[in-house]
């Protein structure tokens, strides 16, 4: 069975997609599909039409209703060969109301079978577009579980640690006021925040706040194999997003890591996050405020949130299910 992934980012490995997409291609390959990914980064869409019809492949795997799915939309009208797509955030929760969106619609239309992360996601899709309901399937997003179970880092400083690409939707500067007055009560607070510059304008404006905030350290863009250092600096990690679409891989990466999280209860980190049993949520400074000093305080509290959390780990988002879950989904659409 030959595949064609269709990506909006691939390389290098530092945002979402480009991780969930390497992950699904490596365990893919495993399960004895043949996969070659087309990343729109690195390819025009016109290239990869030409290429993926001159190709042969079966079926057309996009991520992004927008990005990839507008690519796979012209492969299937030109070629008959059948597409699904992988709702992976901000085309659920920006492309569908933007300028984008009679393109997105479209490609979605379009689409054989349209996977969600999370069922919340899969019912406000089909509460919105009830044509597209009985094509909407979920697979929770599967993440790599490091070898070794790591402890807490050392005590003598606590550090939260913000992966996040800088722009308006993850809201980076947040977290910067409610753990300022923190600090008063515990100076060796730090904040990291890595991830690569998306957005200049927005990039500029963390930069410069930044200046007034000598606990916060922006480190840039961390390609992922590095990234499993970071979490086993961290005492804590954060996600201050104001939408997700699903399951974020910082969050789940934090919890496979043994870190506590504390999350924006927004409905794409309540796929993950059940307060106070696989980590915190907060929804305003105030709750921020208090849930961040109950981390800092409470090593028990940790304790039971990383271990809870890497259990549900274990149980639902092994990597090996997720790409079992899309092979069985190409095999249902081919036959």
């Amino acid at each position: 069975m030959r595949i064609a992934l269709i990506t909006p980012h691939y390389c290098p490995d530092i945002r979402g997609n480009a991780v969930t997409v390497r992950r699904i291609e490596h365990h893919l390959r495993l399960l004895g599909c043949t996969p070659d990914v087309f990343a729109l980064d690195s390819v025009s869409a016109e290239s990869a039409v030409t290429r993926i019809i001159a190709g042969g492949y079966d079926l057309c795997h996009a991520f992004h209703a927008h990005e990839g799915g507008s690519v796979a939309r012209m492969i299937a009208n030109l070629s008959n060969v059948p597409y699904i797509i992988t709702l992976t955030g901000s085309d659920i929760n920006m492309a569908c109301a933007d300028n984008r969106r009679g393109e997105t619609l479209a490609a979605l239309a379009g689409s054989t079978r349209i996977v969600a992360f999370h069922s919340s996601i899969a019912e406000r899709l089909a509460l919105e577009f009830p044509a597209l309901s009985s094509r909407i399937a979920v697979i929770p997003q599967g993440v790599l579980l490091p070898g070794k179970i790591y402890v807490e880092p050392p005590t003598d400083q606590f550090t939260f640690l913000l992966p996040a690409g800088l722009r308006p939707v993850k809201n980076v500067l947040f977290p910067l006021e409610p753990l300022a007055r923190l600090i008063l009560e515990e100076p060796s607070l730090r904040l990291v925040i890595a991830g690569p510059m998306l957005d200049k304008v927005y990039a500029t404006q963390v930069v410069d706040q930044l200046r007034h905030f000598p606990f916060a350290n922006y480190i840039g863009a961390v390609e992922h194999p590095e990234m499993g250092k970071l979490y086993r600096q961290a005492s804590a990690v954060l996600n201050t997003s104001l939408s997700e679409g699903g399951m974020a891989n910082s969050l789940l990466e934090a919890m496979a890591w043994c870190r506590p999280v504390l999350a924006a209860a927004i409905e794409g980190n309540r796929s993950l996050v059940t307060d106070g049993v696989t980590g915190l949520l907060y929804r305003d400074s105030a709750e921020f405020f208090d849930k961040a000093r109950q981390l800092l305080i409470d090593s028990t509290l940790r304790k039971q949130l990383t271990s809870t959390a890497r259990q549900m780990l274990l149980e639902k988002h092994s990597p090996e299910c997720e790409a079992t879950e899309y092979l069985k989904l190409y095999r249902e659409i081919l036959s």
